[in-house]
């Protein structure tokens, strides 16, 4: 079970409200998210779709009073809430729902002093923030496994695992995705329509051999089929 504590922040004029749900059953899978906080001008009528939300999931809706002068208001309130969570409340990972890049300076410095920094957005996310987090998951998370046509992740796949593998050309599934995730924030199993690296590998058993080191089947390897 894990016992971490997370504080989630969501970019209300940035994020559709239709992703607070899988937002959260995503962050279940993390720990117990005791802050929860969201940011917008509630008095605009663009934005409440958001109404049932508060109290559904149990959010704080953050009031942003319109600045002409500083459109950035809400964001500026955001971060100013972030930085003081972090330095008020016993939280082990901080959560992001927005796809701005505005915030890739803010991500950057959490990470900086030590905190775990998820990433939720839309596929207009820019590279600069999603490799930013420690974590970047997109919206809607996909819950189909990928289709087996997708030559681009086959090769994602292939470089990680001729660039860990042993003598015997087989790799630990456990490493390839530690490989991956220190390459690039977005390669998480969660973004190709599955729950693990080892779904996906056998999505994709006519190019992957998966084997089991133990009778648990807890660690498990694998290799490109016909790499000798």
């Amino acid at each position: 079970m894990n016992n971490k504590k997370l504080a989630v922040f969501f970019d209300c004029e940035n994020i559709s409200a239709t992703y607070v749900k899988e937002t959260f059953d995503e962050l279940a899978n993390y720990g117990e998210v005791i802050i929860r906080k969201a940011y917008a001008d509630w008095s605009n009528k663009n934005n409440k779709a958001w109404n049932d939300k508060f109290h559904k999931f149990t959010i704080e809706p953050m009031h942003i009073i319109p600045n002409v002068l500083n459109k950035n208001a809400s964001d500026i309130k955001m971060v100013i809430d972030v930085m003081n969570t972090m330095i008020s409340s016993k939280i082990d990972v901080i959560a992001l729902v927005s796809s701005d890049s505005d915030f890739t300076s803010l991500v950057i410095d959490i990470k900086s002093k030590g905190f775990e920094v998820i990433g939720f957005g839309e596929k207009k996310t820019p590279e600069s923030l999603r490799n930013a987090y420690s974590t970047f998951i997109e919206l809607p998370i996909k819950n189909k496994t990928a289709d087996s046509n997708d030559e681009g992740l086959i090769e994602i796949l292939k470089d990680a695992i001729n660039s860990t593998k042993e003598e015997n050309d087989y790799t630990l599934i456990s490493t390839v995705g530690t490989y991956l995730k220190n390459k690039n924030s977005s390669f998480i199993a969660k973004n190709y329509g599955a729950n693990t690296w080892g779904d996906i590998f056998k999505k994709y058993s006519n190019i992957f051999e998966i084997s089991y080191l133990d009778d648990r089947k807890s660690k498990i390897v694998v290799k490109i089929k016909n790499d000798r």
